[in-house]
């Protein structure tokens, strides 16, 4: 009697999926969420580099009314905190030219790609994850030619209305 392994799914997510989240986007948090379970579940590996978390900065709500919240700050310092499930990825010298790398390959190519998304698609080509997950296909869907990694929306199983 043989076991059926399965193996990990390994997503890289984009800071906007993490500012989905906190800005609570009801088109988006329960996919969001269960992603989550299923990392905490340990069904799923979920990847970001560590710039993400200078671009959560703030909740959309706080940037228009100009008024910073305790509890949306403790929010987005539990992405990052253990015992969050977030595989936090340093940015090396390494991954700033594999990031310099595929600008150059963008511009070759008529393509615009700005250092920050550069470093985030580098950093989840060096830990050859099985997708890119970003709110921002339909800008970088493109970009998968030069990374070799599909570039996604965040979807699950789990959710029949999710699995577009």
């Amino acid at each position: 009697m043989s076991e059926k392994v399965t193996k990990t799914k390994r997503f890289y997510w984009d800071s906007n999926v993490f500012l989905s989240a906190i800005n609570a986007n009801p088109d988006r948090v329960l996919i969001i969420n269960a992603l989550l379970d299923d990392c905490d579940r340990g069904d799923v590996e979920i990847h970001t580099s560590v710039l993400s978390i200078a671009e959560v900065a703030f909740a959309e709500s706080e940037k228009r009314e100009r008024q910073l919240s305790g509890e949306i700050e403790a929010k987005i310092q539990k992405l990052w905190m253990p015992p969050s499930p977030i595989k936090m990825e340093e940015v090396s010298q390494h991954i700033a030219n594999d990031a310099k790398a595929l600008m150059r390959q963008a511009i070759l190519r008529g393509w615009s790609l700005k250092p920050m998304d550069a470093i985030h698609l580098a950093t989840a080509k060096r830990r050859n994850v099985d997708e890119f997950q970003t709110y921002d296909v339909e800008r970088l869907s493109k970009l998968s030619q030069l990374t070799g990694c599909p570039i996604v929306q965040p979807r699950t199983d789990r959710l029949p209305f999710s699995a577009r």
